[in-house]
């Protein structure tokens, strides 16, 4: 194992007390997805060919972030005129950003619940009482979804029913979704499941069982990237950037930085972005160049996962602002005040960039200038993320409420 660019240590400090998260893969088919990792941007394609519904490209959203190199970013234009379609209540803060696939969305709440919902009216289809707050976005594959809760208990359910596959207990609370992977002979999907032991485990879809497992030294709240089909990357409390073999877990790079990593590592093209407690925003390519560049504007720590695309990487910062950082260089473009921390994560879609504020407003503006396009007030603190699928943009609020929201007729006069 190789180290490369220390910047200094600094411990995770006080996470079990902090209210904040830290915050899909549509896949052309389930085949295109297990043989095939990359398109002009280096991610596996989360686009449906010839959908039902002509003008939606995101389909589907079953992985956090959007696709396994978590970059957060769609291929659809944003929504205009917003208007809430439906609401959901969950009767308890919902801090976990939700799931689609095929026509349900998934949500668990900080009761312990997870909902599975009817995305055209947000009907009430099932629930399943996990024990914990549930802090682990759900990963839909085939047919289960996997997520894990506050009390270290990890599950697969039936998609359809609810009812539990199975389920294993890890060493502390799981607060980061599950990613998938393949084995190197492409006959086996795995689960990348990292928890707040220290340990990023990868498992067994059919029963859980541990494939293999790497230990770090303090928790990990992110979920882990695929760089590519043979590695993955992820940050941690202990303030390291982790490089493996996604085959056996074992070590190919670790890069020390300044202080803690408290969300997902995003990945575009091979070069991976994330933020950390020391204010900093980092590129860096695990091959050959290492750290590429660090922005730096405030002193204010970054807890939003980015969202990458071919031009910019956005983050949230508790600045209270949403940071445009030029990809290639690293400098500064613009960025948006709210009133509010920026903890929720991100979605770019192809002309604009969402994003909540714990203010309690949903915000789009225009990617090349930061100009607002939007904002709508929905009465809670926002720290999910918002997701997209089939028209559909989808976002939880501390105030129990999952809001369904989609384009509204336009005031021409």
């Amino acid at each position: 194992m190789k180290q490369k660019h220390r910047w200094g240590s600094l411990s995770c400090q006080d996470l079990e007390i902090m209210d904040s998260r830290f915050v899909a893969l549509v896949w052309m088919t389930i085949s295109i997805w297990l043989v095939g990792c990359s398109s002009k941007s280096g991610e596996i394609s989360d686009t449906v060919e010839n959908p039902s519904k002509p003008g939606y490209i995101t389909r589907d959203w079953p992985i956090t972030r959007g696709n396994p190199q978590l970059s957060g970013s769609i291929e659809d234009v944003v929504i205009q005129a917003p208007r809430i379609s439906w609401t959901f209540d969950a009767g308890f803060p919902i801090s976990v950003d939700a799931a689609v696939y095929q026509g349900v969305a998934y949500i668990g709440n900080d009761m312990g619940q997870l909902f599975a919902l009817n995305l055209k009216d947000g009907a009430e289809i099932w629930r399943f009482e996990s024990g914990d707050v549930i802090e682990s976005e759900p990963t839909v594959f085939r047919n289960s979804i996997f997520f894990g809760s506050n009390n270290g208990k990890f599950f697969s359910l039936d998609r359809e029913t609810g009812q539990e596959n199975w389920s294993i207990e890890l060493d502390d609370k799981i607060t980061a979704g599950a990613n998938i992977v393949r084995d190197p002979s492409g006959e086996e999907t795995r689960l990348l499941v990292a928890g707040n032991d220290g340990m990023l485990r990868c498992l067994s879809m059919e029963d859980g069982s541990e494939i293999w497992s790497y230990q770090t030294d303090n928790f990990i709240n992110g979920t882990p990237a695929l760089i590519d089909d043979e590695h993955i990357i992820f940050g941690g409390c202990d303030a390291n950037l982790h490089v493996l073999n996604a085959s056996n877990g074992e070590a190919v790079e670790r890069y020390e930085t300044e202080a803690y990593i408290p969300s997902s590592v995003a990945v575009y093209q091979g070069i991976g972005y994330g933020g950390n407690y020391a204010n900093q925003v980092f590129a860096f390519d695990y091959q050959d160049y290492g750290e590429l560049w660090t922005y730096i504007d405030r002193s204010f720590p970054f807890f939003s996962s980015p969202a990458v695309n071919e031009k910019f990487v956005f983050i949230g910062s508790r600045d209270k602002r949403l940071h445009a950082i030029d990809r290639e260089t690293g400098e500064g473009v613009w960025a948006y005040t709210t009133q509010g921390r920026v903890d929720s994560s991100p979605l770019a879609f192809s002309d604009a960039v969402v994003f909540g504020s714990t203010d309690g407003w949903l915000y789009a503006v225009n990617q090349t200038d930061g100009q607002e396009l939007w904002k709508i007030e929905l009465g809670g603190s926002l720290i999910a993320s918002p997701i997209f699928a089939s028209g559909k943009l989808l976002i939880g609020s501390q105030g129990g409420t999952l809001f369904a929201l989609e384009s509204g007729p336009r005031n021409n006069t």
